[in-house]
């Protein structure tokens, strides 16, 4: 969803909600926290995190990391304020910028539903309303992959995880549309979640229905802003949480409607947001309270070398949103001493749930991906310093 451009505030501090920059920056900032308060004890040692090399780009803006290619060899960035399309050679040479979103020829919808993805070491593939698209390095369409229902603009985190390849013909994506009901601003637990594309067959299939254990399977309702999932493919399956319940899901390739594993995250004092009667909320308006965005969160899962790493943040009690907003109306003043406040934290996660806590130093911000050698590229901690250029670290886990 596009911003209309003007945002009204409440004295509830509801807003009209539209994709707007501020959400896309407190999320990139809710993936950067270096600290361990919150994270359950465990005897084991602690992971650290060991730099061995950058990326640097010689390129004035804000880019979003986006992937790497298969070899190695090319990486993917957004340019948010623009919708650009960057790619870059592992030298750091720009070699081409794409824009292919908006009202022109082989557009793929008003706005990108996902990251940018290497299909391969050749094709680039993008995920708009209109379906999935691939194209070569050059921004030629090679082919495109039209769904058989109307794909719609949910709330959407533009460098959220939820379109990923399993291999060159097979990709996971979160698109709203085949269940539709209301606005989509209230998560409906009907039908399915995500879209299993097959490029063979060039067929959309739904898959994973809302596990029945999940806390959000129940009569009363939530918003998408606390409901939103986050997903990594392995060779096995695939893994899968939803922002706000401390619970992960395990996929076997085999059986994509029906987990075959569930892990409990110890996470201490995990915030929680209560559900609402359906028969209380106008399930057609689209609107949010900042508060959504202060409770506990599951930002990101990343799988490297045997091993699932998860971001998450405990979130703010009632009490404390309270004390750190209270008499402040700005929009954006909001969302900083939110992400001040309820800093993220990386762990490895065992079987049992228990998070064994990832130290990352304080220039390192997000993980963005992992190569076919199991190293960690890293975006910077952009409230460290500025910079006239873009950096990406390279870093192992030990």
């Amino acid at each position: 969803m596009k911003s209309s451009g003007k945002l009204v505030l409440d004295n509830q501090k509801n807003y009209i909600l539209l994709l707007i920059g501020a959400l896309i920056i407190l999320m990139t900032m809710a993936c950067s926290g270096n600290g361990n308060k919150g994270l359950s004890e465990n005897e084991i040692e602690s992971y650290q995190i060991e730099i061995l090399d950058s990326l640097v780009v010689d390129y004035l803006g804000m880019l979003s990391w986006s992937h790497i290619s298969p070899d190695g060899q090319k990486f993917l960035a957004l340019d948010l304020q623009k919708s650009d399309i960057i790619l870059i050679e592992k030298e750091g040479k720009i070699i081409e910028i794409l824009n292919k979103s908006g009202d022109q020829p082989e557009s793929i919808g008003p706005n990108l539903m996902g990251r940018p993805q290497f299909r391969n070491d050749t094709e680039i593939a993008l995920l708009g309303t209109k379906g999935l698209f691939l194209f070569d390095f050059k921004g030629n369409l090679k082919q495109q992959f039209k769904p058989d229902f109307d794909p719609i603009m949910n709330f959407i985190i533009l460098n959220a995880d939820v379109f990923q390849f399993r291999d060159p013909n097979f990709a996971i994506a979160l698109m709203a549309g085949r269940n539709t009901e209301g606005s989509g601003f209230y998560e409906s637990t009907v039908g399915t979640k995500f879209e299993a594309i097959d490029l063979n067959s060039r067929k959309y299939s739904g898959i994973i229905p809302f596990p029945d254990n999940s806390r959000f399977k129940v009569s009363e309702i939530f918003p998408v802003t606390n409901t939103v999932p986050v997903l990594r493919t392995n060779k096995e399956g695939l893994y899968i949480a939803f922002k706000n319940e401390p619970r992960i899901f395990f996929y076997n390739w085999e059986n994509l409607n029906k987990p075959s594993k569930e892990i409990q995250l110890q996470i201490d004092n995990f915030q929680l947001i209560k559900g609402k009667d359906p028969k209380s909320v106008n399930q057609n308006m689209i609107s949010f309270d900042t508060r959504e965005f202060a409770y506990g969160a599951i930002n990101q899962l990343i799988w490297v070398d045997g091993q699932l790493l998860v971001n998450c943040s405990s979130g703010l009690s009632d009490e404390e949103y309270e004390r750190i907003t209270n008499g402040i109306s700005d929009f954006q003043e909001i969302f900083n001493l939110i992400s001040e406040k309820n800093q993220s934290q990386w762990a490895v996660v065992s079987e049992d749930g228990n998070l064994i806590p990832v130290e990352i130093p304080n220039n390192l911000g997000r993980i963005e991906f992992v190569d076919k050698e199991g190293n960690l590229w890293i975006s910077p901690n952009r409230n460290e310093m500025e910079r006239d250029y873009e950096v990406l670290f390279k870093a192992r886990l030990r």
